[in-house]
């Protein structure tokens, strides 16, 4: 039997619409700890100012329903990544929701398509291909945030690298543990610096140390590379101990990290380019190569 694409897309649209009345009439019970995480103030994602901004776009705003209805508990959100990249579940969700809609209808509109060209397709394409493709593409948004936020960490810990600097120049001139990481948070530009002036201007208002805050940070964002100067300033401000060698030591040895790091990058990019380059000096041979062989032959 051939299904046509119009009452393919016509029974998609329909059972959206009873999948949504049905979720209007029978609300799903709110996640547990969806419902605590929201009530615990200590957690510094409540205090973020983006989470308060509403959603802009329609995907988004589907997004944001999503969550309400379901629970981030039982969506399982990349909560680290979408903290380094910087986006909200609302937004993350809202993309996933539209490539998935969009490989829903993907194999009816190309159908669709053919036809209207005049060149029908050999074949059906049945209803359950939509469906894998849009699996498939409700996937994608994850694997590009992983991307992302790998980069976002390396970002992060060149910045770093400099808050370090920083910190030690304030350290320097006298200044005290608190001063010199609110000081040198200010003195910085990019998001990495703006997240860390967040974060000390949070720890005051929760009555804790900057320090502790920045700590805090690291293990949210699972990035060890600010905890460790943020245990050095926690001896100085309790003990009074004198760390700018011990900051300057730490910011070289990241520097070493990084440049190691860096460096196995380009090998591993060199090394994809091996094969490439080989196929093309063994197409550019045959290619040179071929017409004088056949004439020798020939003759």
């Amino acid at each position: 039997m051939i299904l046509s694409p119009f009452g393919v897309i016509g029974g998609a649209v329909a059972g959206l619409g009873l999948v949504i009345a049905a979720r209007g009439i029978l609300p799903g019970r709110p996640d547990l700890n969806d419902v605590l995480s929201r009530m615990d103030a200590t957690r510094l994602e409540n205090l973020e100012r983006h989470r308060d901004a509403r959603p802009n776009s329609a995907m988004e705003k589907a997004g944001a329903l999503l969550l309400r209805s379901v629970g981030e508990g039982t969506l399982r959100l990349p909560r680290q990544q979408l903290e380094l990249v910087g986006r909200s579940p609302a937004a993350h969700l809202g993309r996933k929701l539209g490539l998935a809609l969009y490989g829903l209808l993907l194999p009816v509109l190309t159908v669709g398509l053919a036809n209207l060209a005049g060149a029908p397709f050999p074949f059906a394409i049945p209803a359950i291909a939509g469906l894998g493709v849009a699996v498939i593409f409700w996937f994608l948004p994850d694997l590009q945030l992983k991307q992302q936020a790998v980069e976002a960490k390396e970002d992060f810990r060149y910045a770093i690298k400099a808050y370090l600097r920083l910190v030690q120049l304030e350290r320097a001139a006298d200044a005290a543990p608190t001063q010199a990481l609110k000081r040198a948070a200010e003195v910085g530009e990019g998001w990495v610096f703006a997240k860390i002036r967040d974060t000390i201007t949070r720890a005051e208002l929760e009555g804790i140390s900057p320090w502790e805050g920045l700590k805090r940070l690291s293990i949210e964002l699972d990035v060890p590379e600010l905890g460790a100067p943020a245990d050095i300033i926690a001896i100085a401000g309790e003990e009074g101990a004198a760390v700018g060698d011990t900051l300057g030591a730490q910011a070289k040895s990241l520097s070493g990290a990084l440049v190691t790091s860096a460096k196995a990058q380009a090998n591993t990019a060199s090394e994809k380019m091996v094969m490439p380059v080989a196929m093309l000096v063994l197409i550019m041979t045959v290619y040179i190569g071929y017409p004088a062989l056949s004439r020798i032959m020939a003759s």
